[in-house]
């Protein structure tokens, strides 16, 4: 029985609309599941680890609560932690495998140890971040956002002194 060219051209057809279609599902539901991540991300996030945007000085100025803030050069908020692309290159350097990093990532959020931190110098500059009380769901997400989307930092530029304990910050 022979099968006429426009019933195999439509079939063709169908199939690769049906991909396209499951294609477009898939990119949908991966964007939905980013922008969770990302929201979770900078709740909690961004308040610490946000990106350097000032200088390095130091000055108080009077919050919006007639609280004193600190604030580095440029009326930014001063830093409370590394920015969390320094935070992803040294763990990227530890665990390149995107299982493992999210698994040592959301462990560390839940029980911050100094003994195990990778930005030893950061723990000297900051102290040790305090667990975090981000269920274990959430945590991975973040983790994942922070290895697939973030950017890693870039270390000390040439000339500049080495980093402390084993090249970690």
């Amino acid at each position: 029985m022979k099968t006429p060219i426009k019933t195999i051209i439509t079939l063709a057809a169908l199939s690769a609309a049906g991909q396209l279609y499951a294609s477009e599902q898939a990119n949908s539901a991966a964007d939905q599941a980013n922008s969770t991540a990302k929201t979770l991300f900078e709740n909690n996030c961004l308040s610490c680890h946000q990106p350097h945007k000032g200088g390095k000085g130091k000055h108080a100025e009077k919050g919006s609560d007639g609280g004193k803030q600190a604030h580095g050069d440029g009326g930014h908020p001063k830093r409370l932690a590394p920015p969390m692309a320094m935070v992803k290159k040294h763990y990227l350097q530890s665990y390149p495998d995107r299982e493992q990093f999210i698994e040592k990532v959301s462990a560390w959020v839940k029980a911050p140890d100094a003994s195990t931190a990778k930005l030893h110098h950061a723990v000297e500059k900051f102290g040790v971040m305090p667990p975090q009380a981000i269920d274990a769901a959430s945590r991975q997400q973040i983790a994942g956002y922070i290895y697939d989307v973030l950017p890693s930092g870039h270390g000390k530029k040439d000339g500049d002194k080495p980093c402390k304990k084993g090249g970690s910050h």
